[in-house]
């Protein structure tokens, strides 16, 4: 009886660690990054569950509308999310690990022009596809809102590449990670040949994992994310793993 008394309470001290090193994390739809229904549910999505396994943490994906994943971690209903880049209005909920990748906003435009620039008010003689809703920078509001940037809206980051295409647009920045995913799947390969995006990043964005501030497991999940994040970089496992996941991910997406 003893005997087995001592076992069930050594069992139930298990799980009791096992929910302990259990992180309820909310999942946008922001593919290549992140995704329900892409391979590992994205190219972020798979780093940030590698840091976390490697310091023995389990991660739980609740995918929510994007609207209610970062407001669902600042209320507490979620432990935290990822995607997300410094805002000091939601450093007053949440705590930010080390930075996972960065966006990098870069001009895309058809392969047989050139638009070399120096500072961004240079291209102000172009044409810029801009997708309605999206956010391009402090400095590429300013310049769109004083009318140096001559900006033309469209519906979706596709319908750019269309106009892009059809020389409605001279320029469209977007993402260096999402343009070529969103290139293989809504362009035939002879499309994607007219198009080429700029290595130079005019706007870098670090993304992060965010938890909330009031969880009694916050400071502690943050410190064993960014040391597992560390051990990840330094072995060159991180590059390994985004290389991998973004070649699946744009053969998975990619049209004929």
């Amino acid at each position: 009886m003893l005997r087995n008394l001592s076992l069930l309470i050594g069992l139930s001290m298990i799980a009791g660690l096992a929910k302990a090193d259990t992180i309820t994390l909310t999942l946008q739809e922001y593919p290549p990054y992140m995704g329900e229904k892409i391979p590992y549910q994205g190219l972020l999505t798979r780093a940030v569950l590698a840091a976390f396994d490697s310091q023995g943490i389990e991660v739980v994906l609740k995918s929510v509308p994007n609207n209610r994943a970062i407001e669902g971690a600042r209320r507490g209903a979620y432990d935290g999310s990822f995607g997300w880049a410094r805002n000091p209005d939601r450093e007053k909920d949440l705590l930010y690990t080390n930075p996972v990748i960065a966006l990098q906003m870069v001009f895309c435009h058809r392969s047989n022009q050139d638009y070399p620039w120096k500072k961004m008010a240079d291209l102000a003689p172009y044409s810029i596809g801009i997708t309605t809703g999206n956010y391009y920078s402090d400095d590429f509001s300013k310049l769109q809102t004083s009318g140096v940037l001559k900006v033309d809206a469209a519906a979706s980051d596709a319908a750019n590449f269309k106009k892009l295409l059809a020389g409605h647009i001279d320029l469209f920045p977007i993402d260096a990670e999402v343009a070529p995913y969103l290139m293989a799947m809504h362009l035939t390969k002879a499309e994607r040949a007219q198009l080429s995006c700029q290595k130079k990043a005019y706007w870098e964005a670090p993304l992060h994992v965010v938890i909330n501030k009031r969880n009694p497991n916050a400071e502690r999940w943050i410190a064993a994310f960014n040391a597992g994040l560390a051990k990840l970089e330094k072995s060159g496992q991180l590059q390994q793993l985004f290389a991998l996941t973004r070649e699946e991910l744009y053969q998975t997406a990619q049209k004929p």
